[in-house]
């Protein structure tokens, strides 16, 4: 799969660097653009239009990141455009006295990288309020900066006017606002401006970038006919890589359904072919019912109610005559959940070595995940014999979001145990667990488990885990269709 958005900051970084376009000599300069933009602000100025500064300090050598083309140049970020801060004074309005229309007064959480975002927590204030102002007010094109909480957060202002919260700042351009306000959203875009707010955030519990700080940001200005071929291209460059990521989360879905279809088609004999030198599933069913019988007698599992026959409406879908539907618990050993050590993990119960204890972020339908295993010694493990998971077996989380994932313990395990979350699945004869699994991770017995799972936790009980239906072929039928699928999920 292709990352896109790592491929989308690369070309950002490759954009504000000068090297995803070409430099043309017929652009003219960045100095002679910057001696533009400096004498519109002076003119401004001496207008009244706006207030003069103190100069900012000279860039030097060891502040430069990055070789920037011999057009560009290297300018401080007040240089370019005035930052203006939000009214921190007596007139800020209070939350309470927002409504739901007005005049936008804009929040972090009104900006989406792009623009404004028009949805129920859009707050506004009326025309008294917004008279009183005595700073941040908005106008169209002004580009929002968030300067606390979510440091760096942006968007564009779409209105004729508005006002910014205290926690944000206003970038106004006064010359060539359009294009160089598009430039600009790329370079707030990029990684490059991100490492700057972390050389500059002086937050504590909450981020905090002081405005006066963001003023000196190093901002890497191109000729304005290259900064637009540069917005063009990034434009360009990113629709082809959404259509990309389209396609991907597409395929995605689609794999998902497909794989989903391959397994329900496997286990309803629809993949192999059924042979009569393999038996039959009532042959194998009674060589199962011997096994279990023995070891009942042998004292190794418990005697367990006999399960009611299958009624022909329980029957969700027609198999071939040579297999047989079975309850699960029919053919198998163990069906049962574990408990969680007293304490948890505010008590000493896991230990930095010792022996798995299982938990439901680490049951997966391709196996074990070791993130987040916890282990607990073997002295807790021997008084958890229930609970007490072995090579083979078969573990299904029945519990919340993660209910009815499945993962089969490999061969070499040693021993290990499991939360009250899981169930443990022993297969009376061992060589089913791969073709039971597989059963398991199918959209059939999906349904089944979330359709019979209860409570506020929604839980999947042991008892009708026990009761569910399974399919079962011949056993050598049953190493063709997991070979099968595994063939066909592997090529996907």
């Amino acid at each position: 799969m292709i990352d896109i958005v790592a491929l989308k900051n690369k070309i950002l970084e490759l954009a504000v660097c000068g090297r995803l376009t070409k430099q043309l000599e017929s652009d003219g300069t960045a100095g002679e653009l910057f001696a533009k933009i400096q004498a519109e602000k002076a003119k401004m100025i001496k207008e009244g239009r706006i207030k003069k500064k103190k100069v900012l300090q000279e860039i030097k050598d060891d502040e430069i990141p990055f070789k920037i083309p011999d057009n560009w140049k290297w300018v401080r970020f007040a240089e370019l455009c005035e930052i203006i801060n939000g009214d921190r004074g007596k007139n800020y309005p209070a939350k309470s006295t927002l409504k739901k229309v007005g005049i936008p007064f804009i929040s972090a959480l009104n900006l989406d990288g792009k623009s404004v975002i028009e949805d129920e927590n859009l707050l506004c204030m009326d025309e008294e309020q917004y008279g009183k102002l005595g700073s941040g007010k908005l106008q169209q094109g002004d580009i929002i900066i968030c300067i606390r909480g979510s440091l760096g957060k942006h968007g564009k202002y779409p209105f004729d006017k508005g006002a910014i919260a205290s926690s944000l700042v206003i970038s106004r351009v006064y010359f060539a606002a359009d294009i160089i306000g598009d430039y600009e959203m790329l370079w707030l875009d990029s990684l490059i401006f991100q490492k700057q707010i972390g050389k500059y955030d002086g937050g504590t519990a909450q981020p905090n970038l002081a405005a006066n700080n963001l003023e000196k940001f190093l901002f890497p200005l191109p000729p304005l006919k290259e900064q637009e071929r540069i917005v063009k291209k990034v434009s360009e460059v990113f629709e082809i890589l959404e259509t990309i990521d389209e396609l991907q989360s597409r395929y995605l879905s689609d794999a998902k359904v497909l794989k989903s279809k391959l397994i329900d088609a496997g286990i309803q004999g629809k993949l192999t072919e059924q042979l009569p030198e393999d038996g039959t599933a009532e042959d194998l069913y009674a060589e199962i019912q011997a096994k279990k019988t023995e070891l009942i007698h042998e004292g190794k599992i418990k005697k367990e109610k006999v399960f009611p026959e299958i009624s022909e409406d329980e029957i969700p879908f027609d198999i071939a005559k040579n297999w047989k539907w079975v309850r699960l618990g029919d053919i198998s050993a163990k069906i049962s959940s574990g408990n969680t050590p007293t304490g948890g993990n505010k008590s000493d119960a896991y230990v930095k070595e010792g022996y798995s204890f299982f938990r439901e972020q680490n049951i997966y339908n391709d196996g074990i995940h070791e993130e987040g295993l916890v282990y607990i010694a073997e002295e807790l493990l021997e008084t958890r014999v229930n609970s007490t998971v072995l090579p083979m077996d078969i573990l299904l989380n029945i519990t919340g979001g993660s209910i009815g994932r499945c993962a089969l313990i490999p061969d070499d395990f040693t021993k290990g145990s499991v939360n009250q979350h899981i169930l443990i699945i022993r297969m009376i004869d061992p060589r089913l667990r791969f073709y039971v699994h597989n059963c398991i991770c199918s959209p059939y017995v999906q349904k089944y488990i979330k359709g019979n799972a209860v409570g506020d936790k929604e839980g999947f009980s042991a008892g009708r885990c026990k009761n569910m239906l399974i399919p079962l072929p011949p056993l050598e039928e049953q190493t063709r269709i997991v070979e099968k699928i595994n063939e066909l999920l592997a090529n996907m």
